[in-house]
């Protein structure tokens, strides 16, 4: 397995944003990642911040995709696993469509853009993704949503650039790997998401809030919810936990069942 290019650049607006500037110059594979993010953006324009240190911010270059859902399931379980190799103990899980959690509070988030279009075709994406590494609890509170990191989960402090460097490897192996195991890489990633099952709350591109029983993930990575007996499609969405609704103890044995 050939190792991974990792471009660590001390500060930058985005790395989804550099990554896809830098597009065509870029080795395919590479993981663009920075120290400090002034601009760093998640889902539906939010923003990422983060002290210097603190967290994994990186964007891979994916030259052979044209699909950001494939770009994102491939991070999310790339990012799952390197999580716990490093803390076997926090019972991470992926939360559907694109974010890492640990029960309730979210640890990571995802953000896959097209790069390269020809002809009216998506030729080339990049997606990036920020793991909350370091944060304390003090800077947590004062993300907008439930959140936590490794620092918070485990009580102990990681060396970001070491552990990005274990996620590069793991993302590389995955991508190399994709053209022949694309299925088996979807199948992963949907029996990761472990809140099938439960009940939970959506959030639609309109802002309407839907509540429901979360039935089930289509090939193509729509949600099926259970909404007053009748089943709706979310291509996507915002879901929300309400922690009472969830049987916590159900969400943990899946992967064990599975």
């Amino acid at each position: 397995m050939p190792e991974p290019y990792i471009l660590m650049l001390d500060e930058v607006d985005s790395t989804n944003t550099y990554a896809r500037n830098h597009f065509d110059e870029l080795p395919d594979g590479a993981i663009v990642a920075a120290r400090s993010q002034t601009a760093g953006r998640g889902r539906r324009g939010r923003r990422w911040n983060a002290p210097p240190g603190s967290c994994i911010l990186c964007t891979m270059v994916m030259k052979r995709l044209v699909d950001g859902f494939h770009a994102g399931a491939l991070l999310g379980v790339g990012a799952l696993n390197c999580l716990r190799e490093a803390a076997p103990g926090i019972n991470a899980f992926l939360k559907w469509p694109n974010d890492v959690y640990v029960e309730e509070r979210k640890i990571a988030g995802i953000l896959s853009e097209s790069a390269r279009i020809e002809q009216g075709r998506v030729t080339g994406v990049v997606s990036g993704i920020g793991i909350n590494v370091n944060l304390p609890g003090s800077l947590l509170e004062t993300i907008d949503q439930p959140a936590t990191s490794l620092l918070f989960a485990t009580k102990n402090e990681f060396n970001v650039e070491i552990l990005l460097k274990k996620l590069a490897e793991i993302l590389i192996r995955y991508y190399i790997t994709y053209p022949k195991c694309a299925a088996g890489l979807l199948f992963e990633w949907k029996s990761e998401n472990r809140l099938v099952g439960e009940t939970i709350s959506v959030t639609d591109p309109q802002g309407k809030s839907h509540t429901g029983i979360f039935r089930d993930i289509l090939p193509d990575g729509g949600m099926v919810l259970e909404e007053a007996g009748s089943l709706r499609v979310f291509t996507c969405g915002d879901v929300k936990i309400d922690r009472a609704s969830v049987d916590w103890e159900r969400v943990r044995n899946k992967r064990k069942i599975d």
